[in-house]
């Protein structure tokens, strides 16, 4: 289950001695996943956020940035059953927020630190666990900070999202 921040909590056997450094503590509570989003479609997104949680802003994703910077954060429960649901919510411009699900589908890596979002041109949303910042999926050239083409920019907001103006 993703949901709001906790700092994660380690299981400690009585009389046992504590974890070396190169050992992976086994996580028994949620544990913080910071949100790096990525925009591989024509437009800035101006807000985006995770099951209600902030994402942030993203630029258009260039062949080495996702477009964005790490934003706190969802929490992630060990041993919970992938795929699971995810309601992506955003904007371009403030006045208009669109809505889509998106599936987290695993793996889940030992040492979940990152919830990876990837928006791409043809509208559909992917989400992925990473132990280290997530790596771009597409490689294209931006045109400007803001806008990957200089004219004819298409987004398919619209016809893959539920889309409505203002915040709901």
């Amino acid at each position: 289950m993703l949901v709001a921040c906790n700092k994660p909590k380690t299981e400690e056997k009585p009389g046992s001695q504590p974890a070396q450094a190169d050992e992976v503590p086994v996580i028994t509570q949620p544990v913080s996943l910071t949100i790096n989003g990525f925009n591989y479609t024509d437009l800035y997104i101006d807000s985006f956020e995770v099951n209600g949680q902030g994402g942030g802003n993203l630029f258009v994703s260039s062949p080495t940035s996702g477009g964005g910077k790490d934003v706190c954060c969802v929490s992630f429960s060990p041993g919970t059953k992938l795929p699971v649901e995810l309601r992506i919510k955003w904007t371009r411009d403030r006045k208009r927020w669109c809505e889509k699900e998106a599936l987290l589908k695993g793996p889940v890596p030992a040492n979940p630190r990152y919830l990876g979002v990837h928006f791409f041109p043809d509208g559909h949303i992917e989400a992925e666990l990473t132990e280290q910042d997530p790596e771009p999926k597409l490689r294209l050239q931006d045109y400007d900070p803001g806008r990957r083409k200089e004219s004819g920019n298409t987004v398919a907001d619209e016809h893959t999202a539920r889309c409505k103006d203002g915040y709901q």
